[in-house]
């Protein structure tokens, strides 16, 4: 549901006008969250069926209400329950809906569920009684420019405390920790403030505030109430939304009109103005209104003719010329007050009902958490642990900004009940060969951060060394080699690289010399000549020179005091003062905070300063937080991104998920826009119905502009609760591909027959988008009811461009993933042992998820066949999960009461794919069950359990059969893993002489756990035949088919 705001902000043109920060906030021109009423209109408080009649009151059933009386509140029956002794209607109440204007009210959640009301039993004293909607914050998404506005949150935990609060002075115990400052909001109980002065009257821990604020009232404080540091954009609060900042909305303009210049004969007046034209919305201002106006109240004008205007009640009756008839002309004049919005700043609101708001809520500030570095937080609200949130469970903002679910970051389940945590996806959807992380460079991390530098100052310092190279001769031996006379060391070098060079240039040597440096405390030390040359003269001496200081780049700022920060540094010049003379911030670092000190670490120092050596200190200013928002108002369902099929041209697409035309619906009578169920971002910034784009239901959407080639998209619908929507998939006749035609009336026989058309898109359940059609058969009556006939698709063929498939969804087979049992299966067992099947249950389309439904079915223990009471033990079961895999045996051994097989994975098989799993070795453990097929060694065996109390199966052929395993050791690297299994003695197998490892065979081996809850009825199954035996076990099916399309 859209919603407008009541008035904007404008640069106003008196003296006597202010700036305004809350706005009334109506849909359809009528408030959303609070409804006044008339308690004493028996009309409207209806004693005979506990009935409250608010038009339009936008209430769910369940939905809490705070009731306010201004006079005496209605009455109630003592004996309803769960009202206690109450005589009148209790302020916290629950909605019960009984139509759109109309609702019972309960005293508890439950009661309103069950539908069992409150008793009325008098009309109340008052005409201004009203309800307002809790949790009033969770329920919107606001935008105001283009950048999403947040919903007032607080800091958890205590800024700190009150000492005192007289008016506008409140005296705290401290404003350094975390430091508060002016413009801040704080909140002292339910009132919020915000800071003017911190440190007023020479004070330091004494505040100046502004009370009141953001639509809260002033109330008293006692001594040591928490503080707490607010955040955020804005509070709803009753029927109006209270901005921290204040909207920019163009100018106002005022026209007068005299009393005089009204014609009441033609409902018209005349002013002398080019700003008003049809459909032009104004405020009129006026003490004593012509008949039937009203002072302050808005109307659209209707332009006659220049200067000659009427007035309308909406802008719909003044686009068809529909005047408010005027009775009279009023006294004085008349102000009209024109607000050019255009110039302003825009808005867009939205808010969202669904049936069940008890999981609404919005979670406290992470951002206090954020390094960087980090990815997993854990969410809360009003400190408490949250369940049941889902990756499309609301909004959850950075800066401002939307983060796409499933791109951005994802939920993730906690091994502890009731947590739920958020993981950002950084660096992990980028296209790098690893995921990676810096701890230098925060930057690169694509993770929210905290304490980045913004701005930092230092102290000049004194004692550096300024960076200069060293001087030196070339002394030309009488061996014509060289060696190095030292004229000067030099100052500034740092041990930077392995070594300094030494450049001899010039003499025209047969040899040319080379030599290194080394440096110590900023000064050329030593200079070694590694070749000294040969054939160099004293007629033709060469020049010397050595390699420059290196500059003083990047380098890292370190703890001067105390310091929580990591990864800042600078490069920096020093003047020939042996001061700092400029510097500039390489890396912001991250975790810093306000006030901090730093120091230089990597110049060398004047050993000649001594004790007026001074380090240079770099002061932390303002720093940078990654702002973190999110709250509650109901289920997302991701839709698939489309930008790619932008092009700068085409503006009608076709809504997906998972590749498949997605169509939506609203049922007949239903109040639902279906424009605003759509949340649509393009490059992050949120579209507005109706404006940026137009959807009417069905599968398509047209865009007013066609979205730029290259930009970014997310689609979600909204889908409120779980229970508020109803998903329906229905077997596609008509398709994408096809040809349909248009025939005549037979009762109009003068209707011809239209061409054949071919199908390009399923636009709605009930319409369908064909190739433009301007051939014969066309009829302008308004509601045509004409045959149509309908050909499938013969050939592949192209439709705009795309070749598409004359294959059919209806043409899929139904294959449903199967396996049989291994193990007898009473009823209070938890989890069923099968031949395999792991593969196939879990990694499947339809659905790839990690648990399912599967049904048990044994074929054999029929009953009544041939009868009309024909039974087969089945078996549903739901939320299956199944772990298990397969592979090759590769070594086998044996002792006198057991076997070891050696089970590896094959390189090439599937389920060492990331894909499906990833699984280099086989996760089977002590006690499971699996089975052995296709061996090639031994004479057959009887397989025992773990325990050796039971026989497990007996193998008939080889080793081929059933086995319990009995313990288990890896081999080597770990991914070849030695199984043990217990076998009855005198078993006669002898496996000496047999080779183990990768590339020997000696049978294959698979097994599969499902678990889930009890099974509740006994499956037996036949182990003692080998494989032979199983093949008439009971069957677990997984009961969603497998899609063609799965490899």
């Amino acid at each position: 549901m859209s919603f407008t705001l009541g008035s904007v902000n404008r640069i106003f043109n008196s003296e006597t006008e202010t700036f305004q920060k809350d706005f009334n906030l109506t849909h359809n021109e009528e408030p959303l969250f609070y409804k006044e009423f008339d308690a004493s209109n028996v009309a409207t408080v209806l004693v005979g069926s506990n009935t409250v009649v608010i038009p339009d009151h936008y209430y769910t059933t369940g939905e809490e209400l705070v009731y306010h009386a201004d006079g005496t509140a209605i009455g109630i029956d003592h004996t309803s329950t769960g009202v206690g002794a109450a005589t009148t209607l209790p302020q916290n109440v629950f909605a019960i809906k009984v139509n759109e204007d109309k609702i019972k009210l309960a005293a508890t959640y439950e009661l309103s569920q069950s539908g069992t009301p409150i008793g009325l039993t008098t009309v109340g004293v008052g005409i201004t009684h009203s309800f307002s909607a809790t949790k009033k914050n969770t329920k919107a998404i606001i935008s105001v420019d283009n950048v999403l506005q947040v919903p007032l949150y607080v800091r958890t935990g205590a800024a700190t405390t009150v000492v005192s609060v007289q008016n506008r002075q409140v005296k705290v115990w401290s404003v350094t920790d975390p430091p508060l400052k002016s413009y801040d909001i704080i909140k002292i109980d339910d009132e919020y403030m915000r800071i003017q002065v911190v440190g007023y009257g020479g004070q330091a821990d004494n505040l100046l505030v502004d009370r009141e604020w953001l639509g809260s009232e002033k109330t008293s404080h006692s001594p040591g109430t928490p503080v707490q540091l607010t955040f955020g954009d804005y509070n709803i609060v009753q029927d109006k939304i209270h901005f921290v900042d204040v909207p920019f909305g163009g100018t106002r303009e005022f026209i007068g009109v005299s009393s005089e210049a009204f014609d009441i004969t033609n409902d018209s007046f005349d002013v002398l103005t080019e700003i008003l034209d049809t459909g032009t919305k104004v405020k009129l201002r006026a003490l004593d209104p012509p008949e039937p106006l009203v002072g302050n109240k808005n109307y659209y004008i209707i332009k006659n003719s220049d200067n000659n205007f009427s007035v309308a009640s909406t802008k719909g009756n003044a686009l068809v010329g529909i005047a408010i008839s005027l009775t009279t002309s009023g006294i004085g004049t008349h102000t009209l007050l024109v607000a050019d919005v255009v110039q302003g700043s825009s808005f867009q609101g939205r808010t969202f009902q669904r049936s069940d708001y008890r999981d609404n809520v919005i979670f406290d500030d992470i951002s206090q958490d954020f390094t960087g570095i980090g990815k997993t937080y854990t969410l809360k609200s009003g400190g408490a642990n949250t369940i049941g949130i889902t990756t499309d469970f609301g909004a959850l903002l950075l800066n401002n900004i939307f983060q796409k679910p499933s791109v951005d970051y994802n939920f993730l389940s906690s091994p502890s009940p009731g947590i739920t945590s958020i993981t950002f996806t950084g660096n992990a959807n980028l296209d790098y060969v690893s995921e990676s992380y810096s701890t230098t460079d925060v930057n690169q991390n694509r993770l929210p951060r905290r304490g980045i530098i913004a701005s930092i100052g230092n102290s000049e310092g004194f004692g550096y060394q300024a960076p200069t190279h060293g001087i030196g001769t070339a002394v030309v031996s009488g061996l014509g080699t060289i060696s190095v006379s030292m004229g000067y060391t030099g100052t500034g070098y740092t041990n930077g690289p392995s070594s300094y060079a030494v450049y001899i240039r010039g003499g025209n040597p047969t040899t040319g010399a080379a030599g290194t440096f080394t440096v110590r405390e900023g000064h050329i030390e030593s200079v070694i000549m590694n070749n000294p040359g040969v054939g160099y003269t004293w007629t033709d001496v060469p020049t010397l020179a050595f390699d420059e200081p290196i500059a003083y780049d990047d380098l890292r700022l370190v703890p001067h005091a105390n310091s929580t920060g990591i990864g800042a540094s600078v490069s920096v010049s020093v003047s020939v003062g042996q001061s700092i003379s400029r510097f500039t911030l390489t890396n912001s670092g991250y975790g810093y905070t306000t006030g901090e000190q730093l120091t230089i670490a990597g110049i060398p120092t004047d050993r000649t300063a001594g004790s007026n050596f001074q380090p240079a200190v770099w002061t932390v200013g303002d720093v940078q937080d990654d702002e973190f928002a999110g709250w509650v108002f109901g289920k997302l369902q991701i839709l698939d991104d489309i930008s790619g099929e932008f092009n700068d041209k085409k503006k009608v697409f076709t809504l997906k998920e998972g590749g498949e035309p997605m169509g939506i619906e609203s049922l007949d009578g239903s109040l639902i826009d279906l424009d605003q169920v759509l949340l649509i971002f393009i490059d992050d910034v949120l579209q507005k119905p109706g404006k940026a784009y137009e959807f009417k239901g069905g599968t398509q959407i047209t865009f007013t502009e066609a979205p730029k080639k290259g930009s970014s998209m997310q689609v979600l619908f909204y889908r409120g609760t779980d229970a508020d929507m109803t998903t329906l998939t229905a077997l596609e006749l008509i398709k994408k591909g096809d040809s349909i035609q248009v025939r005549k009336n037979p009762s109009t026989p003068s209707f011809l027959n239209q061409d054949v058309r071919t199908v390009r898109e399923l636009v709605a359940r009930d319409t369908l988008l064909t190739n433009v059609y301007k051939g014969q058969g066309i009829t302008d009556e308004p509601d045509p009811l004409r045959p149509v006939t309908w050909t499938k698709q013969q050939d592949d063929r192209f439709v705009d461009g795309v070749v598409v498939s004359k294959s059919r969804d209806l043409y899929q087979g139904r294959v449903f993933p199967a396996t049989r049992i291994i193990r007898n299966l009473n009823s209070n067992h938890t989890d069923i042992y099968t031949d395999g099947g792991a593969l196939a249950f879990k990694y499947t389309e339809a659905p790839n998820a990690t648990n399912f439904n599967i049904r048990i079915i044994d074929e054999e223990a029929n009953t009544g066949f041939g009868t009309t009471t024909f039974s087969m033990p089945v078996k549903d079961l739901s939320n299956a999960n199944i772990s298990g895999d397969e592979g090759s045996i590769v070594g086998v051994g044996v002792s006198a009461q057991a076997i070891q097989f050696e089970f590896y994975i094959p390189d090439n098989s599937p389920i060492r794919e990331n894909q499906y799993g990833n699984t280099t070795k086989t996760g089977i453990a002590t006690g499971d069950y699996f089975v052995v097929s296709r061996s090639n060694v031994g004479t057959g065996a009887t397989a025992l359990s773990q325990t050796r109390a039971s026989t497990v199966g007996i193998a008939t052929t080889c080793l081929d059969g059933v086995y319990q395993v009995s313990h288990i050791a890896p081999i080597g690297a770990g991914q070849t893993m030695r199984v043990h299994v217990n076998v009855a003695t005198n078993h006669g197998l002898v496996f000496t002489g047999l080779t183990s490892g990768v590339g020997a065979y000696y049978g294959s081996y698979s097994w599969a756990k499902l678990s889930g809850g009890a099974i509740g009825t006994t499956f037996r199954c036949t182990t003692d035949n080998g494989l032979t035996g199983l093949s008439t076990a009971p069957i677990v099916q997984r009961t969603d088919k497998l899609l063609l399309d799965y490899t």
